[in-house]
């Protein structure tokens, strides 16, 4: 504790969400239906959307992207994330307009993640998944990094999350690799009402008979005000929920992938670049209805409401926004919380503001945190309680 000490008596300011903007989050607010857990900032247009609503929204992006660009001095991407609401609900055509708007700032080897829901991936969407990245000169040559929401193969189990939609995840994963699509990640939740431990088995073989190179896997959160939450009667068993983490850390770690982050697994070379972007405090912008934007010490929020957002775009003006100025204290415990997702290490010095000693010397005796060379890291036992963990570790 005497070397830790002694590092804290090197103050420096905590540096989160500083440098040039790499990064780029565009939100597709469209759902055809909202499901009964969403509390996103998501709109439900039906099964047949209005083609000038969603014209609308792709001309909005490109001027908000041109106005922020300009205004940030973005010259290259390394990760670009159409992400939603369901972006591929936009179909083919809408979604290389979009693409054709960053593809001048995409680096060779730059990331690029598209959403689909299982009901959109039909041969055409495969096809143009597959050779988007390559389309008119510059891209990304790794691929279009597609991520399919599965959130469970059983059929009663979407049901009981409210979706709608009748598609199967694993026949809509199997077109878009057999179109040649290799980037593709899933995403699962666990905890569903009347999910069974049989259940979360059948998914996990699931999953591993497919064998993503990605996964997403949550476990599910009953937002305030969402029908689910509503309806759910009784509070999830904590015991029961740590049990069904457990399991999923274990198999999946078993069949070679990496537990880098809480909740996401990936097999060698394949995490998610953007979302590690968020998670190591690198600068972003987001771009549409209800997008946020992190930069240096600021943080805005883009209005949610699509009318707003458009009226504000066709007419050349930013969208009405809030706007956060980040604090020292803010920023510090916003680098620990996160990088605790992902067992980084964040020198001490960045953390002065906000760090209990005695709590990270009884966390590191009890084998939940590491103290290293003037460092300050969550291990993998830690992880599986992150958040509580950070909790002891602030200060006041």
């Amino acid at each position: 504790m005497t070397d830790v000490l002694a590092t804290l008596r090197h103050r420096l300011p905590a540096p989160a969400f500083a440098g040039p903007v790499h990064h780029v989050y565009v939100h597709v607010p469209f759902c055809r239906a909202k499901c009964d857990y969403c509390d996103f900032a998501s709109a439900a247009v039906g099964d047949a959307p209005d083609g000038a609503l969603l014209d609308g929204f792709v001309g909005g992006v490109a001027a908000e992207w041109e106005r922020e660009r300009a205004a940030h001095d973005v010259r290259r991407l390394h990760t670009l994330y159409l992400g939603g609401g369901t972006p591929s609900l936009l179909g083919p055509d809408r979604l290389e307009r979009l693409l054709e708007l960053f593809r001048p700032f995409l680096t060779s080897a730059a990331e690029v993640t598209v959403e689909a829901n299982p009901e959109d991936v039909d041969e055409a969407f495969a096809a143009w998944a597959a050779a988007a990245p390559r389309a008119r000169g510059r891209g990304s040559a790794c691929g279009l990094r597609v991520s399919l929401g599965a959130q469970s193969f059983a059929p009663a189990l979407r049901e009981a999350l409210g979706r709608r939609a009748r598609a199967d995840p694993a026949a809509a994963f199997g077109r878009l690799r057999r179109a040649g699509v290799a980037n593709l990640s899933l995403d699962l939740i666990q905890g569903i009402p009347g999910q069974a431990a049989a259940d979360l088995e059948a998914d996990i073989a699931a999953v591993l008979g497919l064998r993503p190179a990605h996964i997403s896997w949550y476990e599910l959160s009953l937002a305030a005000g969402t029908p689910l939450a509503a309806r759910s009667a009784r509070s999830r068993d904590e015991d029961e929920g740590a049990a069904f983490y457990r399991r999923v850390v274990r198999a999946l770690s078993r069949a070679g992938y990496d537990w880098y982050e809480v909740s996401n697994f990936a097999l060698p070379g394949r995490k998610a670049r953007h979302n590690l972007a968020y998670w190591r405090a690198r600068p972003y912008l987001g771009l549409g209805p209800g997008a946020v934007s992190t930069v240096g010490a600021r943080r805005w929020t883009n209005v949610a409401g699509t009318a707003a957002w458009l009226r504000a775009t066709s007419a050349g003006a930013r969208p009405p926004r809030e706007v956060e100025d980040l604090g020292a204290a803010t920023r510090a415990r916003e680098r620990l919380l996160l990088a605790a997702r992902c067992g980084d290490p964040v020198p001490l010095p960045e953390l002065t503001a906000i760090l209990d000693l005695e709590a990270a010397g009884s966390l590191a005796a009890a084998g939940l945190v590491s103290l290293h060379s003037g460092t300050i890291r969550v291990t993998r036992k830690g992880r599986y309680v992150a958040g509580a963990v950070c909790v002891r570790l602030f200060r006041g």
